[in-house]
């Protein structure tokens, strides 16, 4: 089955960000089966390197050195939640604009309910830059995450391009990229009725999200099954053209 360059491009990037999560996995194990031992002089290989302002200042016990990385972990689990949704969200308003481009939807089903206002030098502007129908897309997809609903967002998208929904997926994609929300909005604070509907994720006794290495690749599995839906979907229906870059 071939893929679209839209899912290839999403694929590739969030290998970066999979290498990340490796990366730190690694770090972090190793951290905890090596503890620094009696008499160390750094906290870390090099870090008593003046340069290193706030490490080299730090005192060379087994506790900062968890501190440190313990930090670096969430922040890199935090990041991971705000990419994916991203990548998300640029492969769908990529996607659309890729279908409309090889003229296989027409433009009543993709504006739909929404209105766009624009100046007569504004659209006069992109007529001669020939990026119009790329500005009118962009807006009317800001106008769906602006309603900060990832469910009313997919479901949009599927009916814009006439593909069929599979709710499961949906679903078990949806569940995680609430997350990211939460995180953005809050801060990671979960109150009563989200953490009724995500039991399955760890929170903090002050009932903040606490994210592992076990969630994360949950949630790029979830939201990789669902991108290579409807990926297989529009790839069937011949919406776009293939992915032809070798080794992709």
């Amino acid at each position: 089955m071939p893929y679209s360059k839209c899912f290839v491009s999403f694929k590739n990037k969030m290998s970066h960000f999979d290498a990340d999560l490796d990366y730190i996995d690694i770090v972090y194990n190793n951290v905890l089966s090596n503890p620094l031992s009696e008499g160390a002089e750094e906290l870390f290989v090099g870090s008593s390197n003046p340069k290193y302002e706030t490490l080299s200042r730090y005192k060379v016990v087994v506790q900062n050195q968890l501190l440190v990385v313990r930090h670096l972990k969430t922040t890199l689990y935090t990041a991971y939640i705000k990419d994916l949704y991203e990548e998300f969200t640029i492969y769908l308003r990529t996607m659309l604009k890729d279908i409309y481009n090889n003229a296989k939807i027409t433009p009543e089903r993709i504006t739909g309910e929404h209105k766009i206002t624009m100046t007569s030098i504004d659209i006069l502007t992109h007529i001669r830059q020939g990026n119009l129908a790329d500005i009118v897309i962009d807006n009317i997809f800001q106008s769906l995450e602006n309603e900060r609903s990832s469910i009313n967002l997919i479901n949009k998208f599927h009916q814009k391009i006439g593909i069929e929904k599979d709710e499961q997926l949906i679903a078990d994609a949806i569940y995680y990229l609430e997350i990211r929300h939460k995180l953005v909005h809050t801060d990671g604070f979960a109150d009563l009725d989200f953490k009724s509907t995500h039991p399955t994720l760890s929170y903090t006794t002050a009932s903040y999200i606490s994210l592992n290495y076990t969630t994360i690749k949950a949630a790029k599995e979830a939201v990789f099954n669902l991108i290579k839906d409807i990926d297989s979907k529009i790839m069937q229906q011949h919406l776009v053209q293939p992915n032809e870059t070798p080794n992709s």
